[in-house]
């Protein structure tokens, strides 16, 4: 039986709506006060906060929206920082932190009172060899509490992982989760529009927006002329990231075109889908439109190997084809240049930290270098020397690996490099489990559209470090909860549906 979306589901529209215009409304007043735009920010976004839980009528409801807009944001009071690139340089409470703690203790309360069953995947247990592995670097190796706080935060994204497996057990709640994704995809996206408008910062450094230092220096390390060019970033901080974040929520919205979805909401994911394009075309980064340009086609493929979803996804396939040829040839010059024109001293660096990374490997190669410790381990194993020369070419912020595989492995060892291939194979053998199975069509492409999310993100690692970044790292585990969360309501209604 294939479930319609009604109209009369006016409340998940108005709860978007208002959603939406309250976050635009609080980074408007932030932009706009000064000389404190986080304490304008905070107040705002507390009044914000207090009118949609009035006007939700649904606390719970409202803290599982609070959660998707709030997770892509890097909101956070830090203490004690240290910030270098790589892994977290604080510990800190994030906004995203307070909707979390509250779903907790909803689902304490259910789970108390035996209204529900908690949920564990096996991803949770090699996520959580992970952690255990970087506490042990914390309390054995020579680097203090670093490793200890990438602990700390990965531990944070293994509890909204299985707080959202355990929240998300009925058709409404994944769309709910569905709509604020979308919301944060249009939010981030226009904000990222305005900025190349500007072409350059809008003041919004207090919610994650980059600094003009950074903007300047991403856009002279794009090509060889060092001309005139603008990436945009909007709030993820860099245009690689903002990249990596389309490219994990965008494949859901493609999916999702090819359901029942009616007028309503066909044309606004349709518009935001669109718009996370231009986004993405502005970032400029080739990672990025690479990993895409993988997601497209798993999810036409999987859409179409169903027979419940073959028949709308055949006009999907063909629309988006088509889309995809005319956007080429709009953007061919562009295009075209970013990948002949390119700075070769971007690529040329990525392969020499390749080196180093593995070189780290194999002098460590059992338990790694410690967790979130691999800038430290430079001086002394490149070409530039020791802490001196490296300062003299790169400043006091030295650059990562922009791999995260390689990354994972210098720092955790071939034990943590197995738990983390672990967890990727275990979600991709579950989406692959729901792609087969088709209980519900809504959630089959929600599914799908996740996967392959997950899918472009694995490709975008061999060539950066977005799940080393809290906000990009909560944004895939969102993605990897909702495949899960599907397969445990795949299980537990596919005997009801036949």
């Amino acid at each position: 039986m294939i479930r319609r979306l009604a109209p009369a589901d006016a409340d998940l529209r108005v709860l978007g709506l208002a959603a939406l215009a309250a976050a635009i409304a609080a980074l408007i007043v932030a932009a706009g006060l000064s000389p404190s735009p986080k304490i304008a920010l905070l107040s705002a976004g507390a009044i914000a906060g207090a009118g949609m839980m009035i006007a939700s009528g649904n606390p719970r409801l409202f803290c599982l929206w609070g959660l998707g807009l709030t997770a892509p944001l890097g909101i956070a009071k830090r203490f004690h920082p240290l910030p270098h690139m790589g892994g977290a340089g604080a510990y800190s409470i994030e906004a995203v932190d307070f909707f979390l703690v509250a779903l907790v203790c909803f689902l304490v309360r259910d789970i108390l009172a035996g209204h529900r069953r908690l949920r564990l995947s096996p991803v949770t247990f090699w996520w959580s060899v992970m952690i255990l592995l970087g506490a042990f670097t914390a309390s054995v190796g020579p680097f203090g509490h670093l490793p200890l706080v990438e602990a700390v935060q990965m531990a944070k994204t293994l509890l909204l992982f299985l707080v959202l497996v355990n929240e998300l057990v009925r058709v409404r709640q994944f769309l709910h989760l569905f709509a604020a994704l979308c919301c944060g995809l249009m939010l981030q996206s226009l904000i990222g529009i305005l900025q190349y408008a500007k072409k350059g910062a809008i003041g919004l450094q207090s919610l994650g927006e980059a600094t003009a230092t950074t903007l300047e220096y991403a856009n002279k390390a794009t090509y060889m002329d060092g001309g005139d060019t603008f990436r945009i970033g909007a709030l993820l901080g860099h245009p690689n990231l903002l990249a990596g974040f389309i490219v994990i929520i965008a494949p859901m919205l493609l999916a999702m075109l090819a359901t029942r979805v009616g007028r309503l909401w066909c044309w606004p994911i349709a518009l935001t889908l669109a718009t996370a394009m231009l986004a993405l075309l502005l970032t400029l980064s080739r990672s990025g439109w690479l990993a895409f340009a993988l997601a497209v086609p798993i999810v036409i493929a999987l859409l179409l190997r169903h027979p419940a979803s073959r028949r709308r996804a055949t006009p999907l396939a063909i629309a988006t084809l088509t889309a995809t040829a005319l956007g080429a040839i709009a953007a061919a010059p562009a295009i075209l240049h970013r990948f002949t024109g390119s700075d070769p001293g971007a690529l040329d660096f990525r392969w020499e930290w390749m080196s180093v990374a593995w070189g780290m490997v194999k002098d460590d190669w059992l338990v790694g270098t410690g967790l979130n410790s691999f800038v430290y381990n430079l001086p002394g194993r490149t070409e530039y020397g020791g802490h001196v020369g490296l300062i003299q070419r790169f400043g006091a912020d030295w650059p990562v690996v922009h791999n995260i595989y390689l990354l994972t492995w210098a720092e955790q060892g071939t034990i943590g490099f197995i738990a983390f291939l672990m967890v990727l194979l275990t979600l991709l053998r579950i989406g692959w489990r729901n792609a087969r199975d088709c209980a519900d069509p809504t959630l089959h492409a929600l599914s799908i559209g996740a996967l392959a999310g997950l899918c472009a993100n694995l490709v975008d690692g061999f060539g950066s470090f977005y799940l080393r970044q809290m906000p990009g790292a909560r944004v895939f585990w969102m993605a990897a909860a909702i495949v899960v969360a599907v397969r445990y309501w795949q299980m537990a209604n596919r005997p009801v549906t036949a």
